[in-house]
């Protein structure tokens, strides 16, 4: 597989994660997370559009970016598990699941992944 559609892979993905919580797909969403949802999708768009072009370091920033941004999600989404997610304005009865993490775990390790791959390959 050529590392540059796993690029690929990790943007479209970013992208798709940053529209769930945009469009607020678990229900009623602070503005904060939403923003988190529109800094997911321009990273995604970043890391898509730079995957075509020949400049590498700032792929690997995309991605470095993309990948850490990640890590609250999943800690929130693990440590909250099985809890309920509301700040009482308006109350949800919504429930906290750890497989909700899941897109961000696959994220994470697909773009590590694809950051140490390119590096293995020596490419500038």
């Amino acid at each position: 597989m050529k590392w540059y559609l796993l690029e690929r892979i990790v943007g479209v993905l970013t992208i798709m994660t940053g529209l769930i919580y945009l469009f607020g797909i678990y229900g009623q969403m602070e503005t904060e997370v939403q923003m988190w949802g529109i800094v997911a999708i321009l990273l995604g768009g970043f890391i898509v559009w730079s995957s075509n072009q020949k400049n590498k370091s700032a792929i690997r920033l995309f991605l470095l970016l993309s990948t850490i941004i990640q890590v609250p999600a999943i800690i929130l989404w693990l440590r909250h598990n099985g809890g309920i997610i509301s700040d009482g304005t308006p109350s949800s009865s919504f429930i906290v699941h750890w497989g909700y993490a899941t897109p961000h775990i696959l994220i994470v390790f697909i773009g590590v992944f694809t950051i140490l791959f390119s590096f293995s390959k020596g490419t500038p």
